[in-house]
């Protein structure tokens, strides 16, 4: 692997870089085409399924071949040239109907001495989610290209993690054969696809020798309003070995998926997750009704078209005590509440705080100083327990939002640093670079986007001391 990886941190083209995926196997790739830059059309790469290509095919029957070995019947255009490889125009889910279209786009982007790489179009809304990995840090969101970095609203994760909760989601973790010095662009799908028919895409690497080497964990995120609040919450504290009533969601947007410990119960609570929290607002119940009268009732209540991401079932806890606790950086700042017996009024304000017996705070303290461990990633949270005289049993974790929090890009000890919004654009944070180079100064990107994106990837390349902050809404 270590020769592969080498040879192919090499190659610049695109399409070069496409076909290596292929040849060095390294994972799988979108079925496309890709054609040079002289004045003739010239193929130069083809990877269609089931497909052997002959030098005397015509450019029109290799491109109607390839939207017809589409699940999508579609495909999308794009274009680079050796010195502008990014942000070059993409054209979207093009079909049969439009082969004289993609010919002339193909033919122009010749013209300004583009190459042009024409791909499957493979569906964002089919319930999986696109991202970018990059050393120790994995960023994705549903319903978006890799791009989506650029934006407010990824979900970033220690890589690690991240793998271990879209496995949890999905049934399968990313497929993706680079090591930590490599920046890649990549989607997951519900339905397997591209050339290998597998459920992981590759659209793009980079190779880096200054990598991010942690993340933060923020919610709410693009990826927790997809499966739900409440949902992601208990899935993160899953993945980091907290314990946790086994529970299924069933989401509107992905299949149904479990995770946690059994209680050893066979009740079944119901509970409604919203998109984003909102205390006390939706049902919860300690027996099983019909779901779908359930979420048709409760959705009544929001405020938005869809409030609620799905129902979770979830194994009953024998609730000796309940009760909740806030979890800070110092042990001596935390806050432990709780009351005899189930905590629903507890929760809501109906019933008064009890004085907790020893041996259940020490066993809750044992809980929190274990939540505290991972402090550096997820900041101060607060969780809802359940005791069941033998164990607590965490049912609810939540983020506690501060003053805000910052994730180094590039190290250094500069003078200062200069505040960049990111909403002003990429253009103007390239000029801000070139405006401050040679000078002691840094950068903070002010917004809540991905380490990942190609803000980050700005700074790495100039090298500029830079960290993020994320804005608290």
């Amino acid at each position: 692997m270590k020769d592969e990886i080498v040879m192919k941190d090499e190659i610049v083209m695109k399409d070069a870089k496409l076909n290596s995926i292929v040849e060095l196997n390294l994972g799988n790739i979108a079925q496309f085409i890709s054609f040079d830059v002289s004045g003739e059309s010239k193929t130069r790469f083809v990877h269609i399924n089931q497909y052997k290509y002959s030098d005397g095919c015509k450019d029109k029957e290799l491109i109607e071949t390839l939207i017809e070995s589409a699940p999508s019947k579609s495909v999308n255009i794009r274009s680079y040239s050796p010195d502008n490889m990014k942000g070059n125009k993409l054209i979207f889910n093009k079909g049969l109907e439009d082969i004289d279209e993609i010919l002339n786009i193909i033919k122009n982007n010749s013209i300004e001495g583009k190459y042009s790489i024409v791909n499957e179009n493979i569906d964002i809304n089919d319930g999986g989610v696109s991202g970018v990995i990059l050393g120790n840090i994995i960023e994705f969101s549903p319903k978006d290209t890799p791009k989506c970095v650029d934006k407010e609203g990824v979900c970033s994760l220690p890589k690690e993690v991240g793998y271990s909760i879209l496995g949890k989601v999905y049934g399968f973790k990313p497929e993706i054969n680079f090591d930590e010095n490599h920046r890649v662009e990549f989607s997951i799908h519900p339905n397997r696809q591209g050339v290998d028919k597998k459920h992981t895409i590759i659209w793009e690497y980079e190779y880096y020798n200054n990598t991010s080497k942690e993340s933060i964990i923020t919610w709410p995120n693009k990826f927790s309003k997809f499966i739900g609040d409440k949902a992601f919450g208990l899935l993160l504290a899953d993945t980091l070995d907290i314990t946790v009533p086994q529970t299924t969601v069933i989401s509107r947007n992905v299949a149904p998926f479990t995770f946690g410990k059994s209680t050893g119960l066979y009740e079944k609570w119901i509970r409604t997750c919203p998109i984003i929290k909102e205390p006390g607002k939706y049902y919860t119940g300690d027996s099983w009704v019909d779901p779908f009268k359930l979420m048709n009732s409760e959705e009544q209540k929001g405020n938005n078209d869809i409030n609620i991401a799905s129902i979770l079932s979830q194994d009953a806890v024998e609730a000796k005590f309940s009760g909740a606790s806030i979890i800070r950086k110092n042990i001596e700042d935390d806050i432990i509440e709780g009351v005899s017996g189930k905590g629903n009024a507890f929760m809501t304000g109906e019933e008064n705080i009890c004085n907790l017996p020893n041996d259940i705070v020490r066993e809750i303290k044992k809980v929190n100083n274990k939540i505290r461990s991972y402090y550096r990633y997820i900041g101060e949270v607060s969780i809802e327990w359940v005791y069941d005289g033998q164990q607590v049993w965490v049912v609810q974790l939540n983020q506690i939002k501060t003053s805000g929090n910052k994730n180094v890009i590039v190290e250094g000890s500069p003078s200062y640093y200069k505040d960049f919004d990111v909403s002003n654009g990429l253009e103007e944070l390239r000029e801000l670079i070139k405006k401050l180079e040679g000078k002691d100064i840094g950068i903070e990107l002010i917004g809540n986007i991905g380490i990942t994106s190609h803000f980050g990837d700005l700074l790495r390349l100039s090298n500029v001391p830079s960290r993020l902050k994320y804005v608290v809404k």
